[in-house]
């Protein structure tokens, strides 16, 4: 497996991106605005970078679906570390299993039950 910090960012292979794209791409950045320090436009050139961004584009709004379902159903405010927990571990669902995302993100703050709530939520079929 690939070590996360050694990976190289590649060239944009896409000029532009449509309306519908860039709608869906400000969506992610604003839910993710508070807990991953990208700019909106570094998150657009991320998404330039792929190869087909549309598959990447689903693969961020589940991911966004995932952390603002588990981040809004909780009766007192996370507090910004926990948040970045839960980024965390969605992230890293997102490039492999469930189980080897839980050995990979050495959680600290989030507790099993609230582990399992989210990495459900991710896999759940979406409409």
């Amino acid at each position: 497996m690939a070590n996360i910090d050694s990976l190289v960012i590649g060239p944009e292979v896409h000029d532009t991106l449509s309306v519908e794209q860039m709608t869906k791409i400000k969506k992610i950045f604003t839910t993710f605005s508070e807990v991953n320090p990208s700019t909106l436009e570094e998150t657009i050139s991320n998404f330039k970078r792929d190869l087909n961004p549309d598959n990447e584009i689903e693969i961020w709004l589940n991911m966004a679906s995932t952390y603002e379902n588990f981040v809004s159903t909780r009766p007192s405010k996370l507090d910004h570390d926990k948040k970045k927990e839960v980024y965390k571990l969605i992230l890293i669902r997102s490039m492999m299993s469930a189980d080897e995302a839980i050995s990979q993100a050495k959680l600290t703050l989030l507790n099993d039950n609230e582990i399992k709530e989210i990495l459900d939520n991710y896999d759940k079929p979406k409409q």
